[in-house]
């Protein structure tokens, strides 16, 4: 009896340690990502003359493509300012989210206005980000984890102090948001990433 117990007792240490050496190892491996840069945004330095280049030739048609459109659906919130009303001068976002799908960018919305923007690849893969005049989150998805719900979200204010940064990822639909502030210096005091 005794010794059943010892038994028990040595294959719950052993699974213990088992899931201790795992945590550190997954720990160990965030660490050596977060420092080789691998959450680094590569559109960190770009400016606004380089973002606007990047929207057009996101909406100029391509001779070979069929569709000129990146596939982004945007849905304003309803009283939202959609229209330029006379005599107001166009003010320039303070910040972008950058839609990045399959590593490639696939829109760019600037931020301002609070509204909903849903990409939708077909066959049932939809995510809906709810941007903010600062920032933005992922309001939904139609992936089994939900995790990039969960990671909260990422506003001018705070990006600096995130650990995924400016982003959020839904990684089962290969999917990136990215926060770009044009010509925002780095928080000192934040990690480097």
């Amino acid at each position: 009896m005794q010794q059943n117990k010892n038994v028990k007792k040595n294959k719950s240490r052993l699974v213990n340690l088992i899931t201790i050496g795992a945590l550190l190892t997954l720990a160990a491996g965030l660490i050596i990502a977060w420092q080789a840069g691998l959450f680094q945004s590569p559109h960190a330095d770009l400016d606004r003359d380089e973002i606007h280049s990047m929207l057009d030739s996101l909406n100029t048609p391509d001779p070979g493509s069929a569709s000129a459109s990146p596939g982004v659906e945007a849905t304003p919130v309803p009283d939202s300012p959609t229209a330029e009303k006379p005599n107001e001068p166009v003010q320039e976002p303070e910040a972008y989210l950058f839609i990045i799908l399959n590593n490639r960018v696939w829109g760019i919305e600037p931020l301002g206005e609070e509204r909903d923007v849903t990409v939708d690849q077909g066959s049932g893969v939809v995510n809906v980000i709810h941007l903010l005049p600062d920032g933005f989150y992922m309001h939904s998805s139609t992936c089994d984890n939900q995790l990039c719900i969960s990671e909260g979200t990422v506003t001018v204010g705070n990006y600096q102090q995130r650990f995924l940064g400016p982003c959020v990822y839904c990684l089962p639909h290969n999917l990136q948001l990215e926060l770009v502030v044009p010509g925002a210096t780095p928080d000192p005091n934040a990690p480097d990433i």
